[in-house]
């Protein structure tokens, strides 16, 4: 038979919750990247390249961060 309070019982991991921290942080950052990568994506070609800045490079960002 089983209990339904047993679920509630049992024991967190300080390492999962820890996992979670950070996964959340990351998530966070995450979206934070992409922002300023579409902030810097208006700018025009030649304030990029003042920047140093490849449009090509943030275009990379934004996909590999959305």
């Amino acid at each position: 038979m089983l209990d339904s309070g047993s679920s509630r019982e049992l024991p967190v991991n300080a390492s999962s919750v820890l996992l979670f921290d950070q996964a959340m942080r990351l998530q966070l950052i995450r979206t934070e990247i992409v922002r300023a990568a579409q902030e810097l994506n208006r700018l025009k070609d030649q304030d990029l390249a003042e920047l140093g800045i490849n449009r090509n490079d943030i275009d990379d960002v934004i996909e590999r961060y959305i």
